[in-house]
């Protein structure tokens, strides 16, 4: 078999999956203005998104690992079909009711820690351990491809659609997944290497929690600048539409191009490379908030997102190597309930704070919480991944 065939298809599959839940995401966000949501009302709509992902991702990961991960990704993709679909019906005639706007988002944030955990779950069964970082390469552009796709499809399909009918852009997204997952390979393809006398990590030992935790602090503390971004974008830099959209595609196709380095960066120091990479990015980032113009700002975002790209492949190529195969299913489901959830907490708050203070330093403020959170991991994640991986024999 050719196993670079398959790889491809799960990395297309999670792609289209988290294309759909970015799309979603910008759509709501950027209507919540013209359709006359408060600040307040938008982060209520933000959490009530992301909260039913806590519990779909704890729940949701342990039946990917009894039930198997393609079974569960066409379960999401099914899911959020119809849910997908019930929001176009509801908002056909252009003005969507906040609470119903709420209540179809709540269930549709209930299955996507499902494609993520069942992705990564799959892909050391899919490769050899050698080649685990490049298969984790390919899951990566689906954390960063999104973005860049996310953006450029909400414009149009807002322009194009409204506000209601834009849903059927991801419905259609999540019936072309479901057709890649059930051509799926079902059983092991590689046995993933496994070092001799080296015990099996549980998920909940020291190394995971830590890098999962800067994990969760970094996707908070970045969370405003999804939701203020688009008052920084007509305030501040006098743009409108084009001008986010812009933003949000230089900083998805720099990361895009960043996230092949995963596997040189990764190491034998994962957490303290990601550590550094969170410190980096609020410093790199920080500048925006002086800008008045699109191009310089451009120009920030392009290069914040080359610092963003390689992070998440890192990440889970670490997680798959310390912890039980067994139980890689509820790992990455609570990782990804916790992250699902602890951005748009973050998005929540700067929406709240939005209506109190200027967007620009609202996002100095994200900017540096980024930094401080990766200065404060980078000691403790430098020693104990430097530690297990020693102990583990796992080079890079």
């Amino acid at each position: 078999m050719n196993r670079r065939r398959p790889v491809i298809g799960l990395a297309l599959a999670w792609t289209l999956a988290s294309t759909a839940d970015n799309f979603v995401m910008f759509v709501l966000l950027w209507i919540a203005g013209p359709q006359g949501w408060s600040g307040a009302e938008t982060a209520v709509l933000v959490v009530a998104a992301r909260v039913p992902t806590v519990a779909g991702g704890v729940f949701g990961g342990r039946a990917v690992d009894r039930f198997g991960p393609v079974p569960m990704l066409i379960v999401d993709a099914l899911a959020r079909a119809v849910l997908m679909g019930a929001l176009a019906l509801a908002g056909w005639g252009q003005h969507p009711s906040l609470w119903v706007v709420i209540a179809l988002c709540a269930a549709a944030g209930t299955t996507p820690p499902l494609a993520y955990s069942a992705s990564r779950t799959l892909a050391p069964l899919l490769v050899d351990d050698d080649s685990l970082p490049r298969a984790n390469a390919w899951l990566g552009l689906g954390d960063q491809l999104p973005m860049v796709l996310g953006a450029l499809l909400a414009g149009p399909a807002l322009g194009l659609l409204g506000p209601g009918r834009a849903f059927l852009v991801p419905l259609a997204m999540m019936l072309i997944t479901a057709g890649i997952a059930v051509r799926l390979p079902r059983r092991r393809t590689a046995i993933p290497r496994r070092v001799p006398g080296a015990p099996r990590a549980r998920w909940t030992s020291g190394p995971v929690v830590g890098l999962i935790a800067l994990s969760v602090v970094y996707y908070f503390t970045y969370g405003p600048f999804e939701s203020v971004l688009p008052h920084f974008t007509r305030d501040q830099l006098s743009s409108d539409v084009p001008g986010y959209t812009v933003l949000w595609v230089a900083f998805g196709v720099a990361a895009l191009s960043t996230v092949p380095l995963a596997s040189r960066l990764g190491g034998r120091r994962p957490g303290f490379v990601n550590a550094i990479g969170a410190f980096a990015w609020g410093l790199v980032t920080l500048p925006v908030v002086a800008v008045q113009t699109l191009p310089p700002a451009v120009a920030i975002f392009a290069v914040s997102g080359a610092v963003w790209g390689p992070y998440s492949a890192i990440e889970t190529t670490a997680l798959q190597r310390w912890a039980d195969p067994a139980a890689h299913g509820a790992m990455f489901g609570t990782q990804r309930a916790l992250l699902s959830i602890a951005s748009p907490l973050g998005a929540a708050a700067g929406a709240l704070a939005v209506d109190h203070s200027s967007p620009a330093s609202i996002l100095a403020v994200s900017a540096l919480s980024c930094s401080a959170a990766g200065a404060i991991a980078a000691w403790p994640l430098r020693t104990v991944t430097s530690m297990v991986n020693g102990r583990r024999g796992y080079g890079g």
